[in-house]
């Protein structure tokens, strides 16, 4: 199946623009010097990965390039792609014979952690191409190509005339990329393979609060402000093409998707849970966990782990609660200023942040999925000054305190800060750009957005609960993710666990509404809440050894360094770093 662009979001649980312009990116740190011919070579070898990649598909080349002109690429046909093909083109097994060409030690510090983060991706896409009976879906309430065109249309920079005329090219090829996905869908519903109707209505209902403004359609209104900020004489001319293919093409498409999917209501026995389909069933999960969770740990391991960390986090919870009286108001309501003061808060426990530009902007309830509070687009990796946060409307207004938070995991020092930090201090690492792990990415936003507390509650006690609550939360949903599509749990196991930490009534309150949410989405929390432990964990368990010898900017400056990667590699750069300060 097609890959599905992947920004990087805040996830909820159950339980207008800012703008701000600096100066051009500045290395803060000298990454190790490629000298040897061997490391020459095998940085060659990376950057024309990146180029064969990032060229192979148009969306993710404009979202990833402001100039692929600059390293070659043109002539990249103007599609949405396509859903499945017979044969992937990249040969990821040919890949991994490549790497074992080199012997790792000899290659520079950054191309080691590069080299293992390559083993590690190039495999587990080997074995998701291999992977015979794929049980995977195309439509999904939270990341499906149904959610993903919408990103696409609304988020796709237009600088110039050309670029116009390929958005609209890629509006009218909605319908062929969209049936594609209904025949992919059907092809799966012929052998059973069915989504729950619980899950079949959340995607109705998604895809028709899209649709539902036919008239002024937010992609149209979106598309066609960019269109006015270019000057150009046939504007009218390109706003008409433009409503054309919403109205004519990508709203046809997406009342395709709600008809047939309508059809599809009451027809299937399947629970959504994948370890229904036995062997086939349970492997693929094991794929997804390995790709969500970005670590070979089993599923027996991480089941146990995220066990001990709701027990850990619930007794601090106890420990501390009796102690606390929230605060009721951070103080803030403007997401430039929330930024800004985490920026000014963060100098000490952090290296200095890279000079960039950041926008803020507010999603519209027609295109903002219920469960995401925020997301981060990934800044093109020629232009790191150009970062975008998109706030979700319904979340920043009911909880103000809560945006202070999201703003932390997406903004500073999350998300755009990592991203900046990492590709300003490591430009030689391009293919780093294109491999995805999100155990690291989410871990990382996660486990500074727990660690942000600080910035904005004084009471040292509160921090504690807040951090115990937030770690508590998320693990309770992989946890609960886990045991629903390896071992088949029902609501009613979920309650009975549940049961330890709740009151009958909210035990089955929680198991109910957390049931509904992973089972759509299997593996959506793992990287939010294994990364948080795992990073969290990595993080205490390295001050505790170190004592008075802990740098916390230090030990930050490590883990943003090693970049993103396994968290297995990220695990070995952290020893290292404990036995050079002990």
């Amino acid at each position: 199946m097609k890959k599905i662009l992947i920004a990087l979001l805040s996830v909820m649980m159950v339980l207008s623009s800012f703008g701000c312009t600096k100066k051009d990116p500045e290395p803060s740190v000298d990454p190790e010097p490629i000298e040897t011919d061997v490391q020459k070579e095998f940085h060659e070898l990376q950057k024309s990965w990146f180029i064969e990649d990032i060229s192979s598909d148009y969306s993710d080349m404009r979202f990833s390039l402001e100039d692929p002109s600059a390293l070659g690429i043109k002539d990249v046909e103007v599609t949405l792609g396509d859903i499945e093909t017979e044969e992937d083109d990249t040969t990821y097994a040919d890949r991994l014979a490549e790497l074992k060409k080199y012997d790792v030690t000899k290659l520079t510090s950054d191309q080691q952690i590069a080299y293992k983060s390559m083993e590690f991706y190039f495999q587990l896409m080997q074995e998701f191409n291999d992977f015979e009976n794929d049980y995977t879906f195309a439509f999904t309430p939270n990341s499906g190509i149904n959610n993903n065109l919408q990103t696409i249309y609304t988020e796709l920079d237009i600088r110039n005339e050309q670029d116009i005329k390929d958005i609209i090219t890629l509006l009218n090829d909605s319908d062929r990329y969209i049936t594609q996905g209904i025949d992919y869908t059907k092809e799966q519903a012929s052998k059973g393979i069915i989504q729950p109707d619980s899950v079949i209505d959340q995607v109705i209902e998604g895809c028709q609060t899209f649709i539902a403004n036919y008239d002024n359609n937010e992609v149209i209104k979106i598309i066609n402000a960019k269109i006015d900020k270019i000057n150009n004489a046939g504007a009218a001319e390109y706003k008409a093409q433009v409503e054309k293919a919403v109205k004519e093409v990508l709203i046809p498409a997406y009342q395709k998707i709600i008809d047939y999917y309508q059809s599809l209501k009451g027809t299937g026995t399947y629970s959504g849970r994948l370890c229904e389909y036995g062997d086939d069933g349970a492997d693929l999960y094991k794929l997804i966990v390995r790709s969500k969770a970005s670590t070979v740990a089993s599923i027996d391991e991480l089941i146990d782990l995220m066990d001990t960390a709701i027990y850990e986090n619930i007794l601090g919870i106890l420990d501390v609660m009796n102690e606390v009286e929230l605060t009721e108001d951070y103080g803030f309501d403007d997401p430039y200023k929330i930024l800004e003061h985490i920026k000014g808060k963060m100098t000490n426990d952090f290296p200095q942040y890279p000079d960039v530009e950041y926008t803020i902007d507010f999603l519209d309830p027609s295109i903002t999925s219920p469960n995401v509070s925020a997301y981060y687009l990934i800044a093109p990796i020629d232009n790191l000054k150009k970062n975008v946060v998109k706030v979700n409307p319904a979340f920043s207004d009911a909880d103000p305190n809560g945006m202070c938070i999201t703003l932390a995991h997406e903004g500073y020092p999350g998300h755009l800060y990592q991203n900046t930090y990492y590709f300003t201090n490591h430009p030689d690492n391009e293919y780093r750009y294109v491999m995805s792990f999100l155990g690291y990415a989410e871990g990382w936003a996660q486990y500074v957005e727990t660690y942000a507390y600080n910035y904005f509650l004084n009471n040292k006690k509160e921090v504690e609960y807040m951090q115990y609550n937030n770690i508590f939360s998320y693990c309770m949903y992989a946890y609960a993710d886990l045991q629903i599509h390896y071992n088949g749990w029902s609501v009613d196991d979920l309650t009975d666990y549940f049961s330890q930490y709740f009151y009958e009534s909210a035990a089955r309150e929680n198991a109910e509404a957390i049931y509904d949410t992973v089972i759509g989405d299997p593996g959506m929390f793992l990287p939010y809440s294994v990364g948080l432990y795992k990073m969290w964990k990595m993080y205490t368990d390295t001050k505790d050894t170190l004592g008075k010898k802990f740098d916390f900017k230090a030990y930050n400056k490590m883990i943003l360094d090693a970049g993103e990667c396994p968290l297995d590699v990220l695990e070995e750069q952290v020893a290292a770093f404990v036995e050079k300060n002990k």
